[in-house]
């Protein structure tokens, strides 16, 4: 796909997401008002569907065009912050949630560490089974800022570590899943436009370390 079409394909993302969100809204409420109507769980997952590919393609347009000068970003705050946004989740599905390490400034082009928690903690709590921990820690090493999330799940081969990053490739264990392929390639763009990078590793639990490393922010 040209730059003008990812240009494009951004726009409409932007135009799109509005209406999808108020229909999105209204749906549910239905859903609340009527759990008679057998359908309406299949359609609300069709609009998610939609609206999470919505999401993706607008994180893409921002990882190739990226703001100019990156911006400071309390990395210990913004793991807090996206761990209590899927705790919600993660208790429906049985998964704990924990945070460690230390404050530590970080710099990032706008929004990059926040898009890449969310993709790391959803594929962590897609991998983990019920019972186990995700983990999200924060520390410094040599000036850069690492935010790891660790799960407990089947983790990967070392050529599914090797090809993860590539847009569109899906795991074997995200077979029956919903998503795109896009979320760990538009991560690793974001925080590669940010002068870092997005690390993925057998974790000691058996599963999957994938961290986010940020250049740190001069004293």
């Amino acid at each position: 796909m040209t730059a003008v079409a990812y240009d494009l394909a951004s726009a409409a993302a932007h135009q799109v997401r509005g209406p999808l969100a108020s229909i999105r809204l209204r749906l549910q409420m239905l859903q609340d008002q009527r759990p008679d109507i057998a359908e309406l769980p299949a359609v609300l997952g069709e609009v998610e569907r939609l609206a999470a590919l919505l999401s993706q393609i607008l994180a893409w347009g921002a990882a190739r065009h990226p703001d100019p000068a990156p911006e400071p970003v309390e990395a210990l705050d913004v793991a807090a912050a996206r761990l209590e946004a899927w705790s919600v989740l993660a208790d429906a599905r049985g998964v704990g949630l924990d945070l460690g390490g230390t404050a530590a400034t970080a710099l990032q082009v706008h929004g990059a560490l926040e898009h890449t928690l969310d993709v790391l903690l959803d594929n962590a709590l897609q991998a983990g089974p019920p019972g186990t921990t995700v983990t999200c820690t924060v520390h410094v090493t040599e000036r850069r800022v690492h935010v790891a999330v660790t799960d407990e799940g089947p983790g990967m081969t070392g050529e599914e570590i090797a090809r993860a990053r590539s847009p569109f490739w899906r795991g074997a264990t995200a077979a029956g899943r919903m998503g795109t392929g896009l979320g760990l390639s538009i991560a690793a763009s974001l925080l590669t436009a940010s002068g870092g990078r997005l690390s993925l590793a057998p974790a000691a639990s058996g599963g999957l370390s994938a961290t986010a490393v940020l250049p740190m922010a001069p004293d």
